[in-house]
Order: structure tokens, then C-alpha cells, then sequence
């Protein structure tokens, strides 16, 4: 299991988005919640000694809600949930995450689809 594989796992055990973690887009009808993930393969990172087994990975969450309460409480289990992530293998025989850190979450309104959103930057060490 991957990174993405392991962060989508990880996601979903959140009961309001089991089934509604997506990359990049979700599918025109998905109702709120949901939650929309950026990732990539990530960098092997340079010593002086040459690269070495650790990869750094960066990835931006973005939590979509019908309402403002409803962010707030998801933004929290999303934090929480990311955080649990230092020290441990996460999803189903991923990987170990070495290291992990978060900016704190930015909120905006869309008038246009009436969503909530918070988008949550992470940088991880694997």
C-alpha cells in the first residue's frame, strides 16, 4: 500500500467519509461531506552522504460541508487523525511515517455550490 492508498484508508475510517475520500475531483452530484486529496510520489531526500531511504511526501487536503458547524467538527477529526499518523504504519501495511507536520487549515465559502471548504497542507516523511 502506497502513500495515497494508505492517506484514503486512513481518511475513511472517519464515519461522515467512508466512501468519500477522492483525488483531485469528486464526481458533479457527490454531496457534502467529502474530501478532495493532492499528492505525489514525493522526493528522496540529500544528504552529504548521497540520497538516502527516507522520501518526503507533500499533500494538500481539502474538506468540502453543507455547513460552517459541520467544517469545524471534520476539520478537527481530519486534524486529529492526521496527526495520529507520527510514529506508525498507516493503512493496511503501509508505510511507516517518520515525521509529520501541518499548516494550520485555511476556510473559504463557495456562494456559487453553497460549500464550506478547509484546505489542510502536509508534509510527511516516510
Amino acid at each position: 500500500m502506497d502513500f495515497e492508498q494508505a492517506l484514503v484508508h486512513e481518511l475513511s475510517t472517519i464515519p461522515a467519509l467512508n466512501g468519500k475520500v477522492f483525488p483531485l475531483s469528486a464526481k458533479e452530484g457527490t454531496n457534502p461531506p467529502f474530501i478532495l486529496y493532492v499528492s505525489s510520489e514525493g522526493k528522496k531526500i540529500q544528504t552529504l552522504a548521497g540520497y538516502n531511504d527516507i522520501k518526503e511526501v507533500n499533500a494538500t487536503i481539502h474538506i468540502v460541508t453543507q455547513t460552517y458547524d459541520e467544517l469545524k467538527n471534520l476539520v478537527k477529526q481530519v486534524v486529529d487523525k492526521l496527526a495520529s499518523f507520527f510514529g506508525r504504519a498507516i493503512g493496511i501495511g503501509g508505510p511507516l511515517v517518520k515525521s509529520y507536520e501541518y499548516n494550520e487549515p485555511s476556510e473559504d465559502f463557495n456562494e456559487e455550490l453553497d460549500f464550506h471548504s478547509s484546505s489542510i497542507d502536509i508534509k510527511v516523511n516516510l
